[in-house]
């Protein structure tokens, strides 16, 4: 699948990779959002509540995938915190002897970049 990365989401090809404090009601889910024992919280297709949202909260669920459809129709793609010069060291760091020309590799590295930089969102979003 072709990955398009853009600040505080991730596109595949029906789904989008929202940050839990983008979530509103009405967005639908587009996978099964799990906890972190691996136990279901809400099935994929389900319409998200209030309540449901309060329930990923709750539980600390740091991202999930809503359809492409539902996130058009919620406007909400602020932007992600920058990473620090020592996180960006980290990553390039850890990825020093991968070569990043193939797909996959890729992928994986920008999968960390957003993760860091959503962890620097959801930090910043605790100490308000």
């Amino acid at each position: 699948t072709r990955t398009f990365i853009h600040t505080r989401v991730q596109r595949r090809e029906q789904s989008v990779r929202v940050l839990r404090t983008n979530l509103t009601p009405g967005m639908t889910l587009e996978r099964d959002a799990m906890d972190r024992t691996g136990r279901l919280l809400i099935g994929a297709e389900t319409e998200l509540t209030d309540r449901l949202v309060e329930v990923l909260e709750t539980a600390q669920i740091p991202v999930v995938y809503v359809t492409d459809k539902s996130f058009e129709e919620h406007d909400c793609v602020p932007d992600l915190p920058p990473l620090s010069r020592e996180q960006q060291r980290d990553i390039d760091g850890r990825f020093r002897h991968v070569d990043l020309h193939g797909d996959f590799a890729r992928e994986v590295f920008g999968e960390c970049i957003i993760h860091s930089r959503e962890r620097n969102a959801l930090a910043a979003e605790a100490k308000e």
